[in-house]
């Protein structure tokens, strides 16, 4: 019974027998004084310093609108009424001050600043929509009386409603002018005109010949324009001519109310009319005749049939110094392609591209493709086709099919097919069918 003793956990005599001495004593340390150990090897956790909670936002100052110079309590309580911000964003049309150019304005007031006609002139020419232009009237109207707007401010305005499309506040400014010059009647035709009420720019524009007596300047020039584009959308073909005599005898045919009198008479296929404006323009000599005005007559010509009458005219323009453009070239070469023993002029007209750099346009290269196709030039269209910059489009694709297929060279217009198809295109059911044909042959 001598060898017996306390029990022991297993294993703690042959760990601590593995102790170092300092490690011994550390685990006494432990065993005797919890408290201390724990404090002298544990480090406290480092805590992140709060965040500081965000700033208030703070809602945007309120400019005061007084109505009158004096500070009653009603003028207030109306201030008070009109810069309240819970009225809802439909009310813009309504309120005067819910836009930008309000902005300007309200700041205005705030400055008690009274805004001289300049101020009023540029917001109205930055004004974006209808509504803003109402806001800046309704200013004007508070700060000049009645029927006493300056003649420019007043046309301003016409033009700022008309501009945003709101024709009928334009025409009501117009009817509230006591004093009108060539400018007012000038904005409120071609409102009229571009707004689609061509009846109405009509008939404005014959008060304007018989009220206004000095018509010159740009504003003439746009009225005139304006009211041949009307004639020609409602086919007003008497109208036209009486404003052509009107044009004569005022200041002759040139520019562009030359071009839109050509306009006039090729969309009413009065082609001999429209040579005779043509001749007036050269005559006149004031101006280059613009290249769309020639370039209006010859696709009417083509139109009607009237081929070699095209190719005239276009030689008439080629003697002339004129720029050819791709859009004048294009033209004529489709003529070319229709019109019988073309051929060598059409090959001018080429060698014409060549030397402007427009061989490789693509409307350009499209029509020497269909001139040579028709003309059953199948390795000039070939070299039309390759000399065209860029990605030729689907109808370059198909043009060259129906070349190759209509010339009976099945092999070629298979292959062109397949090339296209590989290019992302898909050939015409019209193609396909012209190339079935070809391999029946």
């Amino acid at each position: 019974m001598a060898r017996c003793s306390i029990a022991k956990p297993f294993g703690a005599t042959a760990a601590a027998s593995r102790l170092s001495p300092c490690r011994r004593r550390l685990s006494t340390n432990a065993t005797t004084s919890p408290a201390t150990a724990t404090g002298a090897l544990r480090l406290p956790a480092l805590r992140k310093p709060p965040k500081p909670p965000p700033p208030p936002l703070l809602p945007r100052p309120k400019l005061p609108v007084p109505t009158t110079s004096d500070d009653s309590p009603a003028t207030a309580a109306t201030v008070r009424n009109r810069n309240r911000i819970e009225k809802p964003a439909t009310e813009a049309s309504a309120s005067p001050y819910l836009s930008g150019a309000g902005d300007v304005l309200r700041l205005l007031d705030a400055l008690r600043l009274s805004p001289d006609e300049d101020v009023y002139v540029s917001l109205l020419r930055d004004c974006a929509d209808a509504a803003e232009v109402t806001s800046v009237h309704a200013h004007i109207a508070g700060n000049f009386a009645v029927f006493g707007y300056p003649l420019s401010l007043a046309n301003r305005l016409v033009l700022a409603y008309a501009a945003c499309g709101d024709t009928g506040a334009a025409r009501q400014v117009f009817d509230e002018m006591p004093v009108k010059n060539g400018i007012t009647w000038a904005t409120m035709v071609s409102a009229y005109s571009d707004g689609c009420f061509h009846h109405d720019a009509l008939h404005l524009f014959a008060q304007m010949c018989h009220q206004v007596r000095a018509l010159t300047g740009d504003h003439y020039t746009h009225a005139i324009v304006a009211v041949l584009r009307s004639c020609t959308r409602v086919n007003e073909l008497k109208f036209g001519e009486q404003v052509h005599a009107f044009v004569v005898k005022k200041n002759g045919v040139h520019g562009d109310v030359g071009s839109s009198l050509l306009q006039l008479y090729c969309d009413s296929r009065q082609h001999h009319s429209a040579r005779k404006v043509l001749e007036m323009m050269r005559c006149s000599c004031q101006e280059p005749i613009p290249e769309a005005a020639w370039t209006s007559l010859i696709t009417a010509c083509h139109r009607d049939g009237f081929l070699d009458d095209a190719i005239d005219i276009f030689k008439d323009m080629a003697s002339s110094i004129i720029v050819r453009s791709s859009f004048s070239l294009s033209s004529i070469l489709v003529v070319c392609a229709e019109a019988k023993n073309q051929g060598c002029y059409g090959q001018q007209v080429h060698a014409d591209a060549i030397k402007r750099g427009l061989d490789m346009n693509q409307f350009v290269g499209s029509g020497l493709l269909h001139m040579y196709a028709k003309q059953g030039q199948l390795a000039d269209a070939a070299r039309a086709f390759e000399a065209i910059g860029g990605k030729p489009d689907a109808v370059c694709w198909n043009a060259m099919v129906m070349a190759y297929a209509r010339g009976g060279r099945y092999r070629e217009a298979t292959r062109v097919v397949y090339q296209m198809k590989a290019a992302g295109m898909n050939p015409s059911d019209m193609t396909m069918n012209e190339v079935k044909l070809a391999c029946f042959r």
